[in-house]
């Protein structure tokens, strides 16, 4: 079984399992490169991000829930919403009777209720002037003016008509990301070589210092923000406010003409301290945003959200890019080894390390406020893991197709299953182990070769040697050599059996049953009627790929091969056909019960029915061997002829 390693790749297992280690590697990390380049990993990342702002914000909610959802906790006391919701346009619209858009009075009202917060921001835009005429907008301008912390929404191209000299103005517009969801906020934006800061920073600014708010910000001023709860925030009816503005002066212009303070029906309520923000909540006024918590929050909720980032330094930061490709990388490392490792808890803890840190740093920087996005990792490291199982797929298959036509020849189709299996066991290199060799020799070859021209010799050694090779092939026997007429076979390598001996007896037998019933048929044919003489030994060999790292070959060396050539050569001197070892008798017996047992005969069944019959000879000096040999026969039960025993030690000729 002589292989040339250059013509088979498959068995340079480090190189291969490098080379697919690297290929797979190479494919995750590409795959990792094009999802980025796509913008899939952002996209993806983005909806895992939603859904822990999600998760994050849910138990805020059911908190403020419990607790009656009209206190709230001091972290996010100091921001107060007053929403224009449906409720408060029913209400104008019937202790008014004014319909929507409202004279800009009502604003100057609310206003003036607000002039204790220190800031009310307006996410309301009046860049246009009031359809109630200019008076509207000069009584709202006035009670903005003295209010003095007035905050007022803008666009880059038009500013408000109110005349409020002491208000700021901050910008409304928003960010938004492709999937059409606000998840950041534009702190400031660039307009004629200056800073025009948002609504939510310019009210912020209005009890803060500007210098030291732009100094916590990014340089590009966007910041990505911490969504909570809406209930995190204390939430006014605009007609609430309205009302009890309208009570108080009623009830002060009254009180003061009675000198009596008057009933109030409307509760008033304190904002002094607070930053105040007034927009729109109700649906019909198209004010709403999609944010990661909600699909239609209202645009002033995102100010307010922003504003409550600014307060508590709450607002969330992302990872480097750099620092997700390299756990991409390292997951897609270890997913690229895992499938060629062969303990199974190494490869699976390999696969949790690499699915696991990407999940684990995204769940655990975002309670920290840093969102790690686990999508190029996890892409890395799957598109590696199917890259790996493909290639040793590939390779494997490529591996037991070579194993199969390498040793079809050799070996039997159940040992090349268990071969293929174990395909380790064919590395260069060797092992001591105990086998039982067969050793064939043709009786009267050289004189038999000389009837035939070599067509014809050809075709019978093909027919004589097939014979001999496919009983031991069906023994489940390993065939080592042809050497001219001889054939060399052993028994317990590469794969081992127990009853290895046993087997090399019957095969024997059954060779020269098959060659008895063929040799008339033959000998019509060819004019031969071959007879072989057949050498069994057990004993200590080296088995393995013996030979060079360019060329070598799968056989057997070491003293049970050589005794059992050594035993085919002497049954010409003693006038048997089957001669083996009592090593190899011992070995036989004790993995197939005899039929019939004496110290000097033992009658062994047959695979295939009846029996061959061992019988001791006596004690023989054979070349190669200091002590003595006890030699056996081994003959078919019918019509085999029995040579006699002898006493002492019989000298073997060479």
């Amino acid at each position: 079984m002589e292989h040339d390693r250059s013509s088979m790749p498959e068995f340079h297992s480090a190189m291969s399992r490098k080379a697919r280690f690297f290929w797979a590697l190479a494919v995750g990390l590409g795959i990792m490169l094009v999802f980025l380049w796509l913008g899939a990993t952002e996209h993806l990342g983005m909806a895992i991000y939603d859904s822990q702002m999600r998760a994050h914000a849910a138990p805020t909610k059911r908190s403020a829930m419990s607790s009656g959802g009209g206190a709230q906790s001091a972290e996010h006391g100091k921001i107060a919403l007053v929403m224009i919701d449906q409720s408060s346009l029913d209400w104008v619209q019937k202790e008014l009777g004014l319909g929507w858009p409202w004279p800009r009075e009502l604003y100057g009202i609310l206003a003036g209720y607000l002039r204790d917060a220190e800031a009310q921001a307006y996410d309301i835009l009046f860049t246009e002037p009031s359809t109630f005429g200019p008076e509207d907008d000069a009584k709202c301008a006035q009670a903005m003016t003295e209010a003095g912390n007035v905050v007022l929404a803008t666009l880059a191209s038009k500013k408000p008509v109110l005349d409020v000299p002491n208000a700021l103005s901050g910008h409304v517009a928003a960010i938004v990301d492709s999937d059409g969801i606000c998840r950041k906020y534009q702190a400031w934006m660039s307009q004629d070589d200056r800073r025009l800061l948002s609504l939510g920073l310019a009210a912020v600014s209005k009890s803060s210092n500007p210098k030291e708010l732009a100094a916590s910000l990014p340089a590009d001023g966007a910041v990505l923000l911490k969504f909570g709860s809406p209930a995190r925030f204390e939430r006014y009816s605009a007609a609430q406010v309205i009302a009890a503005a309208m009570d108080s002066v009623q009830g002060n212009a009254k009180g003061s003409a009675t000198g009596e303070a008057s009933p109030q029906p409307s509760p008033q309520i304190d904002f002094s301290g607070k930053v105040v923000v007034v927009g729109l909540s109700a649906p019909g006024l198209m004010d709403r945003q999609a944010t990661p918590i909600d699909p239609a929050l209202p645009g002033m909720e995102i100010h307010a959200t922003f504003i409550d980032n600014m307060f508590n330094h709450t607002f969330m930061q992302r990872t480097p890019i750099w620092l997700e490709m390299l756990v991409g990388a390292l997951g897609a490392a270890l997913m690229a080894f895992a499938p060629m490792v062969h303990k199974r808890l190494i490869a699976a803890l390999a696969v949790i390390i690499a699915v696991g840190t990407p999940i684990a740093l995204c769940l655990v920087l975002f309670g920290n406020l840093v969102f790690f996005n686990p999508i190029s990792a996890l892409v890395a490291a799957f598109a590696a893991l199917v890259a790996a199982i493909g290639l040793g797929y590939q390779a494997e298959g490529r591996q037991k197709a070579y194993l199969r036509r390498a040793f079809a020849q050799y070996l039997s189709p159940e040992v090349i299953s268990s071969l293929v299996d174990q395909p380790e066991t064919l590395q260069l290199g060797g092992e001591l182990k105990t086998i039982t060799t067969l050793f064939t020799d043709m009786v009267g070859f050289t004189s038999a070769s000389e009837k035939l021209n070599p067509t014809q010799l050809a075709a019978f050694m093909n027919e004589y040697l097939g014979i001999i090779s496919e009983e031991i092939l069906a023994m489940g026997g390993t065939l080592d050599k042809y050497v001219g007429d001889a054939v060399v076979a052993f028994w317990n390598a590469p794969l081992s059996v127990d009853d290895h001996a046993y087997r090399a007896l019957a095969t024997a037998v059954r060779i020269q049953a098959r060659l008895g019933a063929a040799s008339k048929e033959l000998e019509q044919r060819y004019g031969i009627a071959p007879r072989t003489r057949i050498g069994v030994a057990t004993g200590k060999a080296i088995v393995g790929n013996l030979g060079s790292s360019r060329r070598f070959a799968y056989t057997a060396v070491g003293d049970s091969v050589n005794i059992a050539s050594r035993l085919e050569a002497a049954n010409k001197a003693i006038g048997t056909s089957i001669l083996t070892m009592r090593d190899t008798v011992q070995h036989a017996i004790r993995n197939a019960e005899p039929s019939s047992s004496t110290e000097a005969e033992i009658a062994l069944g047959l695979p295939e029915g009846g029996a061959m019959i061992v019988r001791r000879l006596g004690l023989a000096s054979v070349e190669g061997k200091e002590q003595p040999v006890e030699l056996w026969s081994v003959e078919h039960s019918h019509g085999s002829v029995s040579v006699e025993p002898w006493d002492g030690v019989r000298r073997i000729p060479k």
